[in-house]
């Protein structure tokens, strides 16, 4: 199974602490956030890693070249980054997981190493990862569930409908990813479909009938970093054994 890490943005709300780095490079602890994946994704056996890298990723290449691992990472140059959002970072790392089993990580995720151990415990093929909360905001990417399996995902569902939030963390079998793909160049023929979220095409599939289910994180710990409170936030939590 081969993993996919979104690293290609610019970071630009979070320019102020980043000093020109690439987000996934914030500092953590001893480590970075990508070292934080890095490492998580090695205490679970997923050794095949795909960077989509965009902005600085000349800094990228300098961090892995002394980050000791047993991983085997390949970076993958996404030169739209600038003027596209994360689905043309999946679409432009097509050809090195057609037809394979994949797990999509978005590159701003810290979490327990433990998220991927329940992902990969789930007896469906293609999962999305997600949390429940009391309330939801504006910029939550929101989901509607039933019975385990995924019916909508999107930001501007009403938090009334909302029974989770999407953490950003996919499966997908080999049949499940050639859909994806399929589906996303598809869509990017029409240029507008540059600008979104690469969930948006896992609407379409669920609108094509592809079952996609669910699981739940159910307290394991998991952040986001967004915005410059995110990260204040998460630099100073506990992550280490995490």
């Amino acid at each position: 199974m081969k993993v996919i890490i979104l690293a290609a943005g610019n970071a630009s709300r979070l320019a102020s602490l980043a000093n020109g780095s690439p987000k996934c490079l914030l500092p953590l602890g001893d480590t970075t956030i990508l070292g934080k994946q890095l490492r998580n994704l090695e205490k679970v056996g997923l050794m095949d890693v795909i960077l989509s890298v965009g902005y600085k990723v000349e800094k990228i290449e300098e961090y892995l070249r002394n980050f000791q691992t047993n991983l085997k990472i390949y970076l993958e140059f996404n030169p739209f980054y600038d003027i596209s959002n994360n689905i043309i970072s999946l679409w432009n790392v097509r050809h090195l997981v057609w037809n394979q089993p994949i797990i999509i990580i978005n590159g701003d995720n810290v979490f327990k190493y433990q998220v991927l151990s329940r992902l990969l415990e789930s007896p469906f093929e293609n999962v999305l990862m997600i949390q429940e909360k009391e309330e939801y905001d504006g910029d939550d990417m929101k989901v509607k569930t039933e019975n385990d399996r995924l019916l909508a995902v999107n930001k501007t569902m009403k938090s009334s409908e909302a029974t989770g939030e999407s953490i950003g963390i996919m499966k997908f079998s080999a049949e499940g990813c050639t859909r994806l793909m399929q589906k996303i160049v598809e869509m990017i023929r029409d240029k507008e479909n540059l600008q979104v979220w690469y969930l948006r095409s896992i609407q379409e599939l669920i609108n094509d009938g592809l079952p996609i289910h669910v699981c739940q994180i159910n307290g394991l710990k998991w952040e986001e970093v967004d915005f410059p409170e995110d990260y204040l936030r998460v630099k100073n939590m506990n992550w280490e054994n995490y």
